[in-house]
């Protein structure tokens, strides 16, 4: 197999991603981080699209296959232990890509983060891949994945909270996903919102400076963020309600 200098496996990584050749895509992204594992910020970005981009038609299709399996089982069908065969075998590859981004974040790049951005972003990615596996799994090894998740995106809140500026992207980033976590697969609502909240309110102080300077990526996650809010407490209400 033709070997290539890490810049070029960069570029092969963006051709492939622009392709949908997201399996390649990742396979030249794993060559250029074993060749050098610390990450500018645009290679951090190549890294995060490239396994989400691999992991989100096996996601979505684990969850249609988990509704139909829900629904055949009520009916008492006889097509139930096709859909589970079927499911089975796409949490294994779920698995596996989640079992090579997890080595990838172990061995080479979180102990060559040595900027506390670089850091929070890789245990971001890290706490994802846990948050990732507990849509998958049950009982005990439930309970370990959120217990894992919890404890990963608990450490990268504190580095950022000492270490970086209230409107960082990876910040905001993290905030997000962390209060996704907590209230839609930990069911710890009241801790969601929370976050949630907390990192709303600080941004919002800093809104002019962001329409300022266009900071597109930072004004995207504050409206996910306000969006997520709006609806977790509509459904707070609700359920206080009934």
């Amino acid at each position: 197999m033709e070997e290539h200098s890490r810049e070029e496996y960069i570029y092969l990584s963006k051709l492939y991603e622009r392709a949908e050749r997201f399996k390649d895509m990742i396979s030249s992204i794993n060559k250029f981080i074993v060749l050098e594992p610390k990450l500018s910020r645009d290679e951090r970005n190549i890294l995060s699209a490239g396994y989400k981009n691999i992991l989100s038609d096996k996601r979505a299709s684990w969850r249609l296959l988990n509704t139909m399996e829900r629904k055949e089982s009520k009916k008492k069908s006889e097509q139930v232990p096709h859909i589970k065969e079927i499911k089975k075998h796409i949490e294994e590859e779920i698995k596996n890509i989640l079992e090579e981004l997890h080595n990838l974040l172990d061995k080479y790049l979180i102990p060559n983060a040595e900027e506390p951005e670089s850091k929070v972003f890789y245990l971001r990615l890290k706490g994802d891949l846990f948050r990732y596996l507990c849509e998958i799994s049950k009982e005990k090894e439930l309970e370990k994945n959120l217990e894992n998740a919890a404890k990963v995106y608990r450490e990268a809140y504190e580095i950022s909270e000492k270490d970086l500026p209230f409107i960082n992207s990876t910040r905001v980033g993290l905030c997000l996903n962390m209060a996704l976590f907590f209230y839609e697969v930990k069911g710890d609502k009241k801790e969601g919102c929370k976050i949630a909240k907390k990192c709303f309110e600080e941004c919002m102080k800093y809104l002019d400076d962001l329409e300022k300077f266009k900071s597109k990526d930072v004004l995207l996650l504050i409206q996910l963020l306000k969006e997520n809010l709006i609806f977790w407490s509509s459904e707070m209400n609700d359920e206080e309600n009934n």
